[in-house]
């Protein structure tokens, strides 16, 4: 397929999912709510250091599986931006939370509606595979990341497994998590200084934060 076919069946991919989306990948069958990776998901937020009137990113954010956690943080005066490109993920998002510190955001990563240096922390969980290109995405959020401010892209599985799980969907079949040393190549392209990187099963993990102008030099 043509990029621009691949870009609109992953699309549709998603949109088609935006109702189960929750239950199907995160729903704790002993507690019925979805906080069945609670622990590893808290873990993962937790160097993002938000504080209460800070201005938070969760791109990619589907319908919503970050916010509960998030929110936690953020006192009257944060804000949560949550945002994703498929506009049926972002509607049951919004359906779902109704908190009136969050704002909602249909965009794609290469058409972020932010300026420079808006954010005090941006995570990106279980997306990064499914942007078209790494690189460029990755110098788009730290455009917009507050210069010695954190960032965060993780998944719950590690580069191997997402290679595979993804094989069997043909919308999906060719996104990847990138490498070490792909990752290496891009944060420092992007004025990124990684602070930690896991990759093993189960669990793959980049923390980073934007160089400061003094650092950069």
């Amino acid at each position: 397929m043509e990029s621009c076919e691949i870009h609109a069946a992953r699309k549709a991919f998603f949109n088609e999912r935006a109702d189960t989306w929750l239950d199907k990948l995160y729903k704790n069958p002993d507690t019925g709510d979805h906080d069945r990776y609670s622990e590893q998901i808290e873990k993962m937020i937790a160097p993002l250091n938000i504080k209460p009137d800070d201005r938070v990113l969760d791109l990619g954010c589907g319908s919503g599986v970050l916010v509960p956690y998030l929110l936690r943080y953020l006192g009257d005066a944060g804000r949560l931006f949550e945002m994703d490109y498929a506009e049926n993920m972002i509607a049951r998002n919004r359906k779902i939370h109704g908190d009136n510190k969050i704002t909602f955001v249909c965009s794609d990563v290469m058409e972020m509606p932010f300026k420079a240096d808006f954010f005090d922390s941006i995570v990106c969980f279980a997306c990064f595979p499914h942007f078209e290109n790494h690189r460029a995405a990755l110098k788009k959020m730290a455009g917009s990341l507050k210069p010695n401010h954190p960032l965060i892209i993780s998944h719950l599985m590690s580069s191997h497994e997402i290679a595979g799980h993804h094989s069997s969907e043909t919308a999906v079949a060719r996104d990847r998590l990138p490498t070490r040393s792909e990752m290496e190549d891009f944060c420092e392209e992007s004025n990124l200084l990684i602070t930690k990187f896991i990759d093993e099963p189960g669990f793959y993990f980049l923390s980073a934060k934007k160089k400061s102008a003094r650092n950069s030099l």
